[in-house]
């Protein structure tokens, strides 16, 4: 009877911090996607800024997420949030750039409902599978590291064939973190199912942001390969 219901306790703290990682997740990615509506369609003289301090807010981009993922035990849960929505808000300025070097309004449609349902079916297989995927951290981060050297070597080679790895690998890559941080997210849920409550909404907040950013960059590089196959 008592392991029935710690196994249920846990369970509920599971659901929980999902919950939490993607309500924020969501929300995060309609400011990130309103913001460059409303300045393409509403405010185009906010694009005049962006373009000035295009590099600025890249950095604070990295500022930021630095921030939170560091001091995430020491600031408060809303301090959390706030950090987490502000970021989306920058992000979405930098799409209002992507989406006018893009051009085409049914090509981001189309790739943000293929993103859309390859995220739903990545997170349900990351939640659902009973094996734990933490021993799998290792060889994403080195995937990972080493899509981030291609993709800056490409800068200077410019060799279409480098374009097209990089684009796949980071479709493969991002989704196979999307499963992993899902699962990762599940597993510490069971080790802090009688932990802080403070601290488990602001690990749904990193949650989110982990979730956020797998999403993002499965999207880009969808659309790298379709707005370059369209051409």
């Amino acid at each position: 009877m008592e392991n029935e219901q710690r196994y249920f306790e846990m369970t509920a703290s599971s659901n929980k911090l999902l919950r939490s990682s993607f309500l924020y997740m969501i929300l995060g990615l309609l400011v990130t996607f309103l913001v460059p509506v409303y300045m393409i369609f509403f405010n185009n003289n906010l694009i005049n800024f962006v373009i000035r301090g295009y590099y600025a807010i890249l950095i604070a981009e990295v500022m930021l997420v630095m921030v939170l993922s560091a001091r995430i035990e020491k600031i408060s849960p809303m301090s959390a949030k706030i950090l987490f929505f502000v970021y989306s808000i920058l992000n979405g300025l930098v799409f209002s750039m992507i989406g006018l070097a893009v051009g085409d309004i049914f090509l981001i449609g189309y790739t943000l409902a293929i993103t859309i349902v390859m995220f739903g079916l990545l997170a349900i297989y990351g939640y659902t599978t009973k094996e734990d995927l933490s021993n799998y951290g290792g060889y994403l981060k080195t995937s990972l590291l080493t899509l981030l050297i291609v993709s800056v070597l490409n800068i200077f080679l410019k060799a279409p064939m480098l374009y097209w790895i990089v684009s796949i690998g980071g479709v493969v890559v991002f989704s196979a973190l999307t499963v992993y941080d899902v699962n990762k997210i599940k597993q510490l849920a069971y080790r802090i199912s009688d932990g802080d409550p403070e601290m488990v909404e602001k690990l749904g907040v990193i949650g989110a942001l982990e979730l956020y950013l797998d999403f993002i960059n499965i999207f880009l590089y969808l659309l790298r390969i379709f707005s370059k196959r369209r051409n």
